[in-house]
């Protein structure tokens, strides 16, 4: 019997949340949604291609405030629509940010799973 092994230790957030992301070599910021979010990464999608380890600048609009980082991307895939997606690791958010992250998840994962 195949199960899936989760090896994150914080919940995630599968429904989208507005991002802004600028890519190291271009600096036009693009506006997205995460797929997925944690409060150590997210996955996001794009027209573009995105190469793994590629550096990045990120906003993240939580209902609150704006989370702001580096991240690193560490693999990519394409969707069946033809979308990049890609992983990413937040690099370097402040104590004050995580918590603000995780709060945020949490916070997410608990109204849902009361729905």
């Amino acid at each position: 019997m195949a199960f899936h092994y989760e090896k994150r230790r914080y919940p995630r957030i599968w429904d989208p949340v507005c991002a802004w992301i600028s890519f190291q070599k271009d600096t036009a910021a693009y506006g997205t949604l995460t797929l997925d979010l944690g409060p150590e990464g997210a996955r996001f999608s794009t027209l573009r291609e995105v190469e793994a380890g590629a550096k990045l600048l990120i906003a993240i609009q939580l209902h609150f405030s704006t989370i702001e980082c580096k991240g690193k991307v560490c693999w990519t895939d394409y969707a069946p629509d033809g979308l990049v997606c890609f992983g990413v690791r937040f690099l370097d958010l402040s104590e004050t940010e995580r918590a603000l992250l995780e709060e945020f998840v949490l916070r997410h994962a608990a109204l849902t799973a009361a729905l």
